[in-house]
């Protein structure tokens, strides 16, 4: 299904990101893995490549805008173009607006939005060239629903849905299709740190997600899916 296109993903360590990279694979794809964690990239990397699938690893810090850069110029230079970015990386923060720390929030921000920013701006250019291109946003009901203790969360994913937004309007003449996938719950390393978090066996699955963003990245030519929302079976936990 996407033969010969090379896709960007970030946040592909673990999680959504690494199913999605799985899920690419498998539809023959050719995929650049992104996160800061190499270890955990060469561990993802490893089962496409046992499943006969390609797979190039690039340690990126998708917040820092010459790491980005970097990520995309050794893609172009590995297969000369890029057909697809899944931004996908992202972390949240458990805290009280009262008791939060404010370097901690401010991470959080960049983690989810400004990398999602960066990511964009860097594979525009080459696409743009080509006149072909899309761009899958991972973002989260909690760019539309507010939770206690995840101000930080919210307002990046909020905030992240805008830019979406924004940039699906900017490159609809140009042949480039942008869409936000917004999953509900869903069981990842995300709740580690979340004390009471809710029952992990309730919540969609990575690989749920992936076949979501798979989906919107083999729909036809001439239409476009702007945003999906994906839930578990009982709503929001």
């Amino acid at each position: 299904m996407l033969k010969d296109k090379i896709a960007i993903i970030t946040g592909a360590s673990r999680g959504i990101g690494r199913a999605t990279a799985l899920a690419f694979a498998r539809a023959d794809a050719k995929v650049v893995l992104a996160s800061r964690t190499e270890q955990d990239l060469e561990t993802a990397a490893n089962l496409i490549r046992t499943d006969g699938g390609e797979a190039l690893v690039l340690p990126t810090d998708v917040t820092r805008a010459k790491a980005v850069e970097t990520l995309v110029n050794r893609t172009l230079e590995a297969y000369g173009q890029i057909d697809i970015l899944v931004n996908n990386a992202g972390t949240g923060s458990f805290e009280m607006v009262a008791d939060s720390d404010p370097e901690v929030w401010t991470q959080v921000v960049a983690s989810n939005l400004k990398s999602t920013y960066l990511c964009s701006r860097y594979v525009l250019p080459p696409m743009l060239a080509r006149q072909s291109g899309q761009i899958i946003n991972v973002l989260s009901i909690a760019a539309k629903v507010a939770f206690k203790a995840s101000s930080a969360y919210c307002a990046a994913k909020a905030g992240a849905l805008a830019f979406t937004k924004v940039l699906a309007e900017e490159v609809r003449g140009e042949n480039i299709r942008v869409t936000a996938v917004s999953p509900g719950s869903v069981d990842t390393p995300f709740w580690a740190e979340m004390e009471g978090h809710p029952d992990l066996t309730l919540m969609l699955k990575p690989e749920h997600v992936a076949e979501t963003i798979l989906f919107v990245a083999t729909q036809p030519a001439g239409m476009v899916t702007d945003e999906i929302v994906v839930t578990p079976p009982l709503g929001i936990l």
